[in-house]
């Protein structure tokens, strides 16, 4: 009867039908049962006063044989309530008196005095027989015998059960009626939870795009059912949608992976290329320019040829500043150490900045490919120095340890702010790039925190751990 097939609201207005319902039952009868037990006592008593004063009253008529006063005795009790017949019946040998009766008495009394035995009250549901005994001196001369019939009683006591039966339904209902707006109000929150759920459940399976999710089936059918199948339906959207953004995110990672690879292959192609590039321009076309030269010189002696000769020289020093700038030869044949130091001497003389350096004495035994790396990394930190920092000077810092290589570069220039560095920035993520290759770190700070004009401390470290590169792959299809 109470299902979690049905909803809070309707359990609990039946659980109140059943509950009160049985209980007002109960109450019900249990009072008419009371009341009636209760009225039949009252007659009882009232019946049994009024038999024993006919009884008190008939002594000396019965033993004078006044049969008058006796059928006078018994008819003073015609306004108890009920009375059916009466009778007094001489009992004693020796009074050979008649039945005295009253009303429908019945004809042989002595077998009702037969039955009843010694009981002075034999009550019966519709019917109630008292008899009182008539006494002189000490000894039963006759009895008083009555019937009283209770159905007006009953019939009243029914009048009195539909009116208040009637009345405990209006109070039922009444009551059903309150007790309804009351479990309104307490579910009704509920119910507001339950369709928040359940919108937010449908709204979460129809972004998730979940064509094969299989609905969940609603074991109950209540607001605690269609919750918890609210509640499974997004649980069931949040699993699949993280299986999705996990499989977006190898996905990115994949293509993330793929583009530092390409990045990596462009870079080093860009670096063949530069070199393949300065190494021709620096030995075909330097070498044309000087016999060019010694032509000129050949073919117009004196000052004469002097003007050609000067442009020719002009132009073979920019073809070597263009090689140089494309792929310094001291990096290829004289290492990492002596091209830092040629660049920090180019980089003072050119922007008129003091730059200070501390170098190993040796050549760092470091892969070609890193060496590349680092002088690139270090160019660009120069650059950025020229471009921004204002600095007068610059202090470069190179060495190995057991564990890492170390280059450090700071200037006492303005400084560089927070806001600054997470501005997109090409030429930083060009260094994080190429030191992702090798797991190296990068640190960006404040060259003298206390100062005003701090300038700027850059901290690079690449393991030897890494001393091989990550191997270049060609990027998935």
């Amino acid at each position: 009867m109470l299902s979690r097939r049905h909803t809070l609201l309707t359990r609990l207005l039946r659980a109140y039908k059943l509950l009160l319902g049985s209980l007002l039952l109960l109450i019900w009868i249990g009072s008419l049962v009371y009341f009636f037990q209760w009225e039949r006592g009252e007659m009882r008593q009232s019946s049994l006063a009024m038999v024993n004063v006919v009884a008190t009253q008939s002594s000396a008529a019965l033993m004078f044989g006044d049969i008058q006063v006796l059928r006078e005795n018994l008819a003073s009790i015609k306004d108890l309530e009920g009375l059916r017949w009466g009778v007094i019946v001489p009992t004693a040998v020796d009074l050979p008196l008649p039945v005295v009766r009253y009303l429908a008495a019945p004809d042989d009394p002595g077998r009702l005095l037969a039955r009843m035995g010694a009981e002075q009250v034999q009550m019966g549901f519709r019917e109630m027989l008292i008899r009182a005994p008539i006494t002189h001196l000490g000894s039963v001369r006759g009895q008083v015998v009555i019937l009283v019939d209770l159905g007006e009683e009953i019939e009243r006591l029914f009048r009195v059960a539909i009116s208040t039966l009637i009345l405990l339904g209006i109070g039922f209902y009444l009551g059903l009626a309150l007790f309804s707006r009351i479990v309104r109000s307490i579910v009704a929150p509920l119910d507001e939870l339950v369709g928040i759920a359940t919108g937010v459940a449908n709204q979460a399976r129809a972004e998730a795009v979940l064509e094969n999710l299989p609905r969940p089936v609603a074991e109950f059918g209540d607001e605690v059912g269609k919750l918890a199948e609210a509640f499974n339906l997004m649980l069931d959207s949040i699993i699949r949608r993280d299986q999705q953004m996990h499989t977006q995110a190898l996905r990115l990672e994949q293509l993330v992976e793929d583009l530092r690879s390409l990045s990596a292959r462009m870079r080093a192609v860009r670096e063949e290329e530069r070199t393949r590039i300065s190494h021709e321009i620096h030995d075909e076309l330097g070498q044309r320019l000087t016999s060019l030269k010694f032509e000129v010189a050949r073919l117009a002696p004196g000052d004469s040829g002097r003007p050609v000769a000067g442009q020719i020289d002009e132009l073979i020093r920019v073809v070597r500043v263009i090689s140089w700038e494309l792929r310094p030869s001291v990096l290829d044949s004289l290492g990492l150490v002596a091209a830092i130091e040629w660049q920090a001497q180019d980089f003072a003389r050119r922007m008129n900045i003091r730059c200070s350096v501390d170098l190993p004495e040796g050549e760092l035994d470091v892969p070609a490919e890193m060496a590349t790396d680092l002088f690139r990394i270090f160019q660009e930190l120069l650059t950025n120095i020229s471009r921004h920092a204002e600095a007068r000077r610059v202090d470069v810092i190179l060495e190995a340890t057991d564990t890492a290589i170390h280059l450090e570069v700071k200037d006492d220039g303005r400084g560089i702010e927070l806001r600054d560095q997470a501005r997109p920035s090409l030429g930083l993520l060009g260094m994080r790039e190429r030191l992702e290759r090798w797991g190296g770190i990068i640190d960006i700070g404040p060259a003298n925190p206390d100062a005003e004009a701090s300038g700027t401390r850059t901290a690079i470290v690449i393991p030897l751990a890494r001393a091989k590169p990550v191997e270049i792959q060609e990027p998935t299809r």
